[in-house]
C-alpha cells in the first residue's frame, strides 16, 4: 500500500538528492530521527516505490554531448519503438509524450556524428513519422 509522503519523507529525498553517499548517521541527523527509524523509513520508500534504484550516472568526460530526439509517429506506436531503443547503449531515456509530439529521447554520444548515425537508424523505423534533433547547451541543475 502506498503512503503518503510526510514532511521527513519530503526532507529525507531532498537530502539524498543532494547528497546519495550521506551515512545513514548523516540523514537521520537532518531528519531529526533515529537511524534505525531512518532505516525503515528507507525500506518503506522503496517498497513503496518512491526510491527505485541507486544508480551510477556517467561522468561528463565519459560522453559530453548529449541530444534530444523528439519524435512523431503515424499512430500511437510508443510501446512498438521503445524495447528496439533500449539495444542501442547511447541511449539514456526515452519518454512517452502526449501532445504534437509522442516520444522524447535523450542520447549521449562522444561525437555528432554518431547522434546522427542513431538518428538516422530511428528515422528508418515504419512507425516514425518526424524527427526533430536538439543539442543540449548547459544544465542549469539535475535534481
Amino acid at each position: 500500500m502506498t503512503r503518503s509522503l510526510d514532511h521527513k519523507d519530503l526532507k529525507l529525498l531532498a537530502l539524498l538528492r543532494n547528497n546519495a553517499r550521506a551515512s545513514i548517521k548523516e540523514l537521520a541527523a537532518g531528519v531529526e530521527l533515529s537511524r534505525t527509524a531512518l532505516i525503515e523509513r528507507i525500506r518503506r520508500l522503496e517498497e513503496d516505490g518512491v526510491i527505485e534504484g541507486y544508480t551510477l550516472k556517467k561522468a561528463q568526460r565519459e560522453a559530453p554531448l548529449t541530444f534530444f530526439l523528439l519524435i512523431k509517429t503515424h499512430q500511437p506506436s510508443c510501446e512498438l519503438i521503445a524495447p528496439r531503443l533500449t539495444e542501442i547503449h547511447e541511449i539514456t531515456a526515452c519518454h512517452s509524450l502526449g501532445g504534437d509530439i509522442d516520444i522524447i529521447i535523450e542520447l549521449s554520444t562522444n561525437t555528432p556524428q554518431r547522434a546522427n548515425e542513431i538518428r538516422e537508424e530511428i528515422s528508418g523505423y515504419p512507425e516514425v513519422a518526424h524527427i526533430a534533433t536538439s543539442t543540449l547547451l548547459k544544465t542549469h541543475f539535475e535534481k
